[in-house]
C-alpha cells in the first residue's frame, strides 16, 4: 500500500541529490592514512554489532553544503556499553565531542565510562570542504560490553564533488560555477591526491561569432572536447580517435600505458601495484556505460569519469562529453572557484578579480589562466603518433580575440540553425542549466546531435532516474474517479524500478498533498474533485534522505486529462425522447397487432 512521506525539507536539485552517496569503493590507495579494509556503509550496516562485529571501516561521501543529522548506534549489547573514542580531525576535540568537516560527532560518555545499549552517535552540521581541498577525515569508535568481544570501527566523512565539460565546453567546477572555455589545445582538467584528468580540445570552423556567454561575459569562437586522458594509480589511460589522425568512424580508441585495448563487457581491472598474489591488489577499472555507448573509469578513491562520444559526419569528428562524479580532486580547469571569478592557477595563485575592460577579462582567461593549465610534453598523458606531440593539437590564440568570424582554412564550416530548431531538439534535457548550454551548442553549430548526447550525459549520472506518469482514463466527467499512477525507473534501464523516496503529483503547478511513498517503483494518487476543463499533472520523484544507494531526482512529462463537463437539461431531455420514441414504436407495434386481430376476426 501506498503511504505518505514528510516534505522534504531542502533545496531541491542540491542537497539531497547526493545526500550522503556511499562510495563504490573505500580510501583504497596503499599506504593512505586510514590503513584497513574499507566499505561504503548503507543504513543497515553503519551502526556497530556486538555479536556480530568484523571491524570493517566504513567510508562516507556528501557534498559541500549539504545538512547532515545521522546518528550509529550499537546492537547486540547485553551489558552496558563502554565507549572508547578516538578521533583525528583537526578541531574541536574533547572527550566526546569532534568536528568533522563542519559536521559535529557526538559521542554518548568519555571514553572508558558505560551508558546504556541505546545511546548513539550523533553526527550533525553542514558539509564543508576543508581548508586544503575537499578532503577527508576520520574518527575511531571501540565499544564492548564485557561480555562480548569489543568492536572497532573507523568512521571516515568524505566531502566529494562533481564537475565536467558539455559540448563546446560548457564547465562546471566542482564547486557548481559555470562558465565558457573555448581554448584549442590540451589542458589539465582536474587533479588531487592519485588522480588527475586531461582533456583535448579541439576548434571548430563556422562563419559566425558565438553569443556572449553569461557568466565571463565574453563572445567568442568555439572549440570540442575530442580526447581524455586519466592517471588511474599508476596507470595512464587515454580515450581518444584513432591516433592516425585519419578520420575513424568506427569507435574511439582505449590505451593502457600505451597499450591498446579491447574494452569487452567483462572491463578491464587496473591494478594498482605489480606485487605478490599476497599482497592486496587495489584496482581501478574501465567499464562500458549503461547504455553500451560511454566509457567510465572508476578510481580507486571513489571517484568515476563518464565520457559520452558521438560522432559528428559533417565536422570528421569525434567529440566527448567529460562528467567527473564524487571525487575530492580540486585543481584545474574544473577545479574549485575559492574567492575568484575562476579557479586558481596551477601554482596556487589566482588571477584576481574578474576585470572590468572586456580586452583584459579575455586575457585573465584565454592567456593567463589557460596557458597555466596547458598540459606540455613533461607531463603529458596522451598518446602520440610518432612525429607529433602536444604541440600538435595547440593552438594558442584560439578562442580569437575580437573576431569578426570563426572560419578555419580547409576545415568544414559549421551552419548555425533558428532558436526554435534548437530548443525543440533540447525539450528533453532535463538540467535547466544543460538545456541552455545545448540549445546554444545546436543552434551555434547547427548539430543537432549535441540533444542527444546531453540527454546521455544525464543519464548516466550516478543515481539518474526517469519518472513515467499515466491516468487510468484519457478524459472523465465531473465526480469520477480518475486514478494516476507514476513509475519511477533508473535512468538506463527498461526494467529497474527505484524503490525508495516518493513521488509529488503537481495538479495545475500546485502540489497535490504530501508526497506519496513509492510501493514497488511505483505511487498512485487518486481523485473525485476535478472539475470540467483540461488539467496537467507531472508527478516529480523525491529521493529518500540518508545512507545507502540514492538516486537524482525527475519529473515526468506532463499529462494533460480533460474533464468533459455534462448538461443535465440536455441529458434528460434525450432520455425522454428515448422514452418517447420506445412508446411511439412499442404503440404502433401493439396498433397494427390490434388490426391484424380485426381483419382476421372477418
Amino acid at each position: 500500500m501506498n503511504s505518505n512521506i514528510p516534505n522534504v525539507a531542502m533545496t531541491p536539485g542540491i542537497g539531497w541529490l547526493r545526500f550522503w552517496l556511499p562510495l563504490l569503493l573505500g580510501l583504497l590507495l596503499a599506504g593512505n592514512a586510514w590503513g584497513g579494509t574499507f566499505t561504503a556503509c548503507t543504513d543497515l550496516d553503519k551502526d556497530l554489532s556486538l555479536s556480530s562485529c568484523d571491524n570493517s571501516d566504513c567510508s562516507y561521501a556528501t557534498t559541500a553544503g549539504t545538512p547532515v543529522n545521522e546518528t550509529i548506534m550499537v546492537n547486540g549489547a547485553s551489558a552496558d556499553v563502554e565507549w572508547e573514542f578516538i578521533g583525528t580531525c583537526p578541531s574541536g576535540n574533547t572527550a566526546t565531542t569532534t568536528e568533522c568537516l563542519g559536521m559535529t560527532v557526538e559521542i554518548p560518555a568519555p571514553m572508558g565510562t558505560t551508558t546504556s545499549p541505546g545511546n548513539p552517535v550523533t553526527i550533525i552540521g553542514n558539509a564543508t570542504a576543508g581548508p586544503a581541498g575537499l578532503n577527508a577525515e576520520s574518527f575511531t569508535l571501540t565499544v564492548g560490553d564485557g561480555v562480548n568481544p569489543n568492536c572497532e570501527r573507523t568512521y571516515i566523512m568524505r566531502v566529494t564533488s562533481t564537475g565536467g565539460g558539455w559540448g563546446d565546453p560548457h564547465i562546471t567546477t566542482v564547486d557548481g560555477v559555470n562558465y565558457d572555455f573555448q581554448s584549442a589545445g590540451e589542458f589539465i582538467a582536474l587533479r588531487g591526491d592519485g588522480i588527475e584528468v586531461q582533456t583535448r580540445q579541439t576548434a571548430v570552423s563556422k562563419q559566425n561569432v558565438s553569443g556572449t556567454n553569461p557568466y565571463t561575459g565574453i563572445a567568442s569562437c568555439v572549440s570540442l572536447y575530442t580526447a581524455v586522458a586519466a592517471r588511474v594509480g599508476p596507470h595512464r589511460v587515454t580515450i581518444q580517435p584513432n591516433i592516425s589522425g585519419i578520420p575513424d568512424p568506427s569507435g574511439l580508441q582505449i590505451r593502457v600505458d600505451g597499450v591498446l585495448k579491447a574494452l569487452g563487457p567483462e572491463g578491464i581491472d587496473l591494478s594498482s601495484c605489480d606485487c605478490p598474489a599476497t599482497e592486496v591488489q587495489l584496482s581501478g577499472r574501465i567499464v562500458r556505460s549503461a547504455d553500451d555507448k560511454g566509457i567510465e573509469i572508476h578510481f580507486t578513491d571513489g571517484t568515476k569519469l563518464v565520457v559520452t562520444p558521438a560522432w559528428w559526419e559533417g565536422q570528421q569528428k569525434w567529440y566527448l562529453n567529460v562528467n567527473i562524479y564524487d571525487t575530492t580532486a580540486s585543481e584545474g580547469i574544473m577545479g574549485r572557484t575559492a574567492e575568484d571569478w575562476l579557479p586558481a592557477l596551477s601554482n596556487g595563485s589566482t588571477v584576481g578579480p574578474k576585470a572590468e575592460d572586456m580586452d583584459d577579462r579575455y586575457d585573465q582567461l584565454y592567456e593567463t589562466f589557460a596557458d597555466s593549465w596547458r598540459v606540455t610534453d613533461a607531463n603529458s598523458l596522451f598518446d602520440y603518433a610518432p612525429g607529433t606531440s602536444t604541440a600538435t593539437f595547440t593552438d594558442s590564440s584560439w578562442p580569437r580575440k575580437n573576431p569578426s568570424n570563426c572560419l578555419i582554412k580547409g576545415e568544414p564550416t559549421a551552419e548555425p540553425v533558428d532558436e526554435a530548431v534548437a530548443e525543440e531538439a533540447c525539450k528533453n534535457v532535463v538540467d535547466a542549466n544543460n538545456r541552455e548550454n545545448c540549445i546554444f551548442d545546436v543552434r551555434e553549430t547547427g548539430h543537432l546531435g549535441f540533444a542527444d548526447t546531453y540527454e546521455r550525459s544525464e543519464q548516466l549520472a550516478p543515481g539518474a532516474t526517469r519518472t513515467l506518469l499515466v491516468a487510468d482514463k484519457n478524459s472523465s466527467t465531473p465526480g469520477t474517479n480518475v486514478t494516476f499512477t507514476a513509475t519511477v525507473m533508473r535512468a538506463t534501464s527498461t526494467v529497474a524500478r527505484v524503490t525508495s523516496g516518493g513521488v509529488q503529483f503537481v495538479l495545475n503547478g500546485s502540489d497535490v498533498g504530501d508526497p506519496v511513498a513509492l510501493d514497488d517503483g511505483e505511487a498512485v494518487w487518486s481523485t473525485l474533485s476535478l472539475q470540467a476543463g483540461t488539467h496537467q499533472i507531472v508527478a516529480k520523484y523525491i529521493p529518500s534522505l540518508g545512507f545507502g544507494e540514492q538516486f537524482l531526482a525527475s519529473s515526468s512529462p506532463e499529462v494533460d486529462h480533460t474533464v468533459v463537463a455534462t448538461n443535465d437539461k440536455l441529458f434528460w431531455l434525450i432520455v425522454l425522447l428515448i422514452i418517447a420514441l420506445i412508446a411511439a414504436i412499442v404503440w404502433r407495434y401493439l396498433s397494427r397487432k390490434k388490426s391484424h386481430a380485426i381483419v382476421n376476426s372477418v
